[in-house]
């Protein structure tokens, strides 16, 4: 009885194993990479789901901690300066002022980008 037990947990171990080592889907990429769209965009989200808007004392993805999402020119958008260690960065037209050691964020104001250009 104990050699077929072990014989048994023996075969499910190998059975696992070789399971798991199957080749992917053909398609020359690892499932990791998210959808096709997707796969070149940081936090792209598919067509249809809301966008992700983040709140004072959240962290901002490091990603958008870089020069491409920061503001130059905060007064244009009635902005108030940043202070010392912190960027104004725009997602999806609203106006994060982060720090930018940490990606902690201080102040939102919703809406600031897209309520100038319809103005």
């Amino acid at each position: 009885m104990k050699r077929c037990l072990i014989a048994i947990a023996a075969f499910s171990v190998l059975t696992a194993s070789i399971a798991s080592a199957a080749p992917g889907n053909g398609k020359g990429r690892d499932k990791s990479d998210g959808p096709p769209g997707l796969a070149n965009k940081p936090y792209g989200l598919p067509p249809g789901q809301a966008k992700k808007m983040w709140r004072k004392g959240e962290r901002i993805p490091g990603a958008y901690i870089a020069p491409q999402y920061f503001i130059a020119e905060p007064r244009v958008y009635h902005l108030a300066p940043p202070p010392p260690g912190y960027r104004w960065v725009v997602v999806d037209g609203d106006a994060y002022l982060v720090q930018t050691t940490s990606g902690l964020i201080a102040d939102v104001i919703a809406g600031a980008i897209t309520d100038l250009i319809r103005r």
